[in-house]
């Protein structure tokens, strides 16, 4: 264990006073509802592709493009780390809705793409930021425990885009009236913007000077080179094949296997619902087994769920939907388990001058992710015709060195002070 390096003298720094419930109630919501419109498009891809006659193979190059809105993400994120987390996510929910009502008004594919990337900017931010902001006011010893929460809630928000597409099934337009459902926030903006919160410690950095002088380049500081460097390889490597493998599941379900709408949005919900248990044995494991193991260990079940999913036949009756149910639930289970050890290594390696510029560079590295996965996914289905097939070849090439990567460059912090794991000052010299 690396981390006995850690200088003593950081754990000086006083604990901040726990924020008020008020204040996580928020951030949770935000960050869900940004979790909400990211999952959307996804449910929606099936009409989405009927509506504008586009194959499976235009799917994922419209796909790919929208990736790029990762850009404004991390313009939105350099805001957070020097004017505050209150403006990048009050800019955030203000610019959003707009931009899901021009997608479900888009009267072609080209309309659609821009509404979608712009949104891509908005929905990025609220993620990432929340995810920030969440680390930052909770008290020391109840960090996993709130982003186990902060995952079952989000897993809900994320299950709205689904009840959407059940209840309107295979109508033509039926995409078009999610997309407006999920922009109705926009109408409580007035209230949103009274009660979005700023971080102490954002507050503290600011007064303390960190922020004024901190620069995107000094993620490559010594102390945070090889995490941040790292860390960017893995989103790229290890995103690239678990974003080709999700977001396509509801898609595959129903064109492929020949599954109706409902069908396939109630395996969703029923592997779903049951694989939010996920959260809590994340947080679990994260403060027991430690953040690294944790991630690696459902990362590869998640990857064999995936691609176990890709593989269930058609045409077995209730055998069919069945199987496609126990996959789904085995891909999903282990993806909030991680996705717990996750955000918490993502938010306790860097200090608070630079936690959201890094979460917002990762954003970047995601969009890089979707780009490869699309496009290389492009290519194996040029090569082997089949989605199963030219999954089961992509992602393994991508998730191995992603592994071995993540183990190299992290350090372990559980059991540490926020301000300890993340090297939030100089240690004293004796």
């Amino acid at each position: 264990m690396r981390q006995a390096s850690i200088p003593r003298t950081l754990a000086a720094v006083p604990e901040p006073a726990p924020a008020p419930r008020s204040t996580l109630a928020t951030l949770i919501a935000l960050g869900a509802y940004g979790q909400a419109a990211l999952t959307l498009p996804m449910f929606a891809a099936p009409a989405v592709a009927r509506s504008f006659a586009l194959t499976d193979r235009d799917l994922a190059l419209v796909t790919g493009a929208l990736s790029l809105g990762a850009f404004g993400a991390l313009a939105l994120a350099r805001l957070a780390d020097r004017s505050g987390r209150r403006a990048s996510l009050r800019l955030s929910v203000a610019g959003l809705g707009p931009l899901l009502l021009a997608s479900a008004a888009a009267p072609g594919v080209l309309v659609y793409a821009l509404a979608q990337l712009l949104a891509s900017s908005f929905h990025g931010a609220l993620r990432s930021v929340s995810v920030v902001g969440i680390t930052e006011v909770a008290a020391e010893n109840a960090r996993a425990r709130l982003h186990s929460v902060f995952g079952l809630i989000a897993g809900l928000g994320s299950s709205i885009p689904l009840a959407l597409a059940a209840f309107l099934g295979d109508r033509p337009e039926g995409w078009r009236v999610g997309f407006a459902v999920l922009a109705a926030p926009v109408l409580a903006l007035p209230w949103l913007w009274r009660r979005i919160p700023e971080t102490h410690r954002f507050e503290t950095a600011q007064r303390d000077g960190r922020v004024q002088s901190a620069r995107m380049r000094d993620l490559l500081d010594p102390r945070y080179k090889r995490k941040a460097v790292g860390l960017a390889c893995v989103g790229l490597l290890r995103g690239a094949a678990l974003g080709a493998l999700g977001f396509y599941t509801f898609h595959h379900a129903v064109r492929n296997v020949g599954l109706d709408s409902a069908t396939v949005a109630a395996i969703f919900v029923g592997g779903g619902t049951f694989s939010m248990a996920g959260n809590p044995v994340g947080a679990i494991l994260s403060e027991r087994w430690g953040r690294r193991p944790t991630q690696v260990t459902f990362v590869v079940l998640t990857v064999l769920g995936g691609l176990a999913y890709y593989q269930v036949p058609a045409g077995l009756g209730f055998a069919t939907p069945l199987l496609l149910a126990l996959a789904f639930f085995v891909h999903t289970f282990a993806i909030q388990a991680f996705g717990v050890a996750d955000r918490l290594v993502d938010t306790e390696l860097f200090p608070t001058a630079l936690r959201t510029s890094y979460a917002g560079l990762r954003l970047v590295v995601e969009a890089g992710a979707t780009a490869l996965g699309n496009f290389g996914l492009a290519f194996c289905l040029g090569l082997f015709e089949t989605l199963g097939v030219a999954l089961a070849v992509l992602v393994p090439i991508l998730v191995v060195p992603a592994l071995a990567i993540f183990w190299w460059a992290t350090t372990e912090t559980r059991g540490l002070l926020l301000d300890q794991a993340a090297l939030e000052r100089q240690p004293e010299t004796p």
